[in-house]
Parts: C-alpha cells; sequence; structure tokens
C-alpha cells in the first residue's frame, strides 16, 4: 500500500470517525469501494430500529441527570415530569430548555396525566432523534461520494477521476 493510500485512510479515518483495518484498507481499490465500504460501517445495526424507544428513554433520562441531578434509577417512564421539575415556572422552563438541547430539539411539554418521562420519551423515538452513540449524523450516500471526492482532490491532489478509477491508476500506489 503506499504512502498516499495510507494518508487518503487516514483522511477518511478522521473524516467520518471510523477506523478502517489494513485487511480492509487492501480491498478498497476505488473511490465507489470506500464510499460503500464507509455506507455498511456507517448504516445504524439492524436493533437501532427495534429499540429505538429504549434508547430514546435513555437519552432523555440521561439529559434529565445532567441537568436537573437526580439518580438514574429514580427516572422510569411512568415518572412525572412535575415531580422533577423545579417548581417555580421561570426555572421549570429554563431546565426543560436545558434538556431540550441535550436531546437534539424541541419537545412538546404534556399537562396533566400525559405528563411522564415516558411520553416525552416516544416523541423522540418517534422523530427519530438520534441516541448517545448516533450523534454522528447519519449520511447520505451522495454526501459520502461527495465528501470522498473532495478529500482526493484536496489531500491527494488527484483532479481528474471518476468512482471507478482504481487509486493505483490515479499514481497513487
Amino acid at each position: 500500500m503506499g504512502l498516499a493510500l495510507v494518508e487518503v485512510t487516514i483522511v477518511v479515518e478522521d473524516e467520518f470517525g471510523i477506523p478502517i483495518p489494513d485487511e480492509d484498507e487492501q480491498r478498497i481499490a476505488t473511490p465507489r469501494a470506500l464510499v460503500d465500504y464507509l455506507m455498511e460501517k456507517l448504516a445504524p445495526p439492524p436493533e437501532a430500529a427495534t429499540h429505538s424507544s429504549q434508547r430514546a428513554f435513555t437519552t432523555l433520562r440521561d439529559a434529565i441527570v445532567h441537568v436537573l441531578g437526580p439518580q438514574h434509577q429514580e427516572i422510569v417512564p411512568s415518572t412525572t415530569w412535575e415531580s422533577l421539575l423545579p417548581g417555580s415556572h421561570g426555572l421549570a422552563d429554563k431546565a426543560w430548555h436545558a434538556i431540550e438541547d441535550r436531546v437534539g430539539g424541541p419537545l412538546r411539554r404534556d399537562h396533566g396525566a400525559a405528563a411522564i418521562v415516558g411520553h416525552t420519551a416516544l416523541q423522540i423515538s418517534e422523530r427519530g432523534t438520534p441516541g448517545p452513540q448516533e450523534v454522528a449524523r447519519m449520511r447520505t450516500r451522495e454526501e459520502i461520494a461527495t465528501t470522498v471526492r473532495r478529500l482526493i482532490h484536496e489531500k491527494l491532489e488527484v483532479k481528474e477521476f471518476t468512482d471507478d478509477t482504481p487509486f493505483i491508476a490515479m499514481g497513487l500506489d
């Protein structure tokens, strides 16, 4: 493997936040193969959809613990917001907004019997807010391909190539 390919691997690892083991690196011969590899590695695991409400609850509970300070075990889906939020309307609003920031966006603030942590977690699950391990935004195939092309242009200074041009034909190996 040539030095330039090692450089592109390092740049891609930094850009996408994933390691590319040597045995995988040797199988990636073209930009298209690299995009295919990244799509596979960046895809959420199949169980992600199955457990999205559980992840949403965990994300929300972690935000509540961080903002309000109770212990993890004190927060269950049936915990009421009234028991968690400060009594002062202004402080409750401030805490609510801090929780929204930590879970990645605005939340509908229910009242009455619906004002429980579990219902709020379902809101997060339904809108697809990422869980703790999914903080890095998922990218489309075209976004990944565009990024790979940009990296090849900028970091390797290869100006003309297609997605199917072998890296070796680019003078990289």
